[in-house]
């Protein structure tokens, strides 16, 4: 099988796209975006799963804060 990319546009079948806004923290911070890319499918989309299921924006922002914490640290979301 050949290595498809995870993170795209619009329908992908190998997980949940990246949102946009995650993705323009994560390139602003390579050593976040370096442990983003190490990550499992499964791993991505665990955490793109816990930033979507923000109630409001503003909690959408703050759990993006942590993630991009987190991942700057070399943790994941747990």
């Amino acid at each position: 099988m050949e290595h498809q990319t995870f993170i795209g546009t619009g329908h992908n079948p190998d997980g949940p796209d990246l949102p946009l806004g995650l993705g323009m923290q994560l390139a602003q911070n390579p050593q976040a975006m370096q442990a983003f890319g190490r990550m499992s499918n499964a791993q991505k989309s665990e955490l793109i799963a816990y930033v979507q299921g923000a109630a409001t924006g503003n909690d959408a922002k703050a759990r993006m804060r942590e993630v991009l914490r987190r991942l700057d640290k070399g943790k994941g979301i747990h």
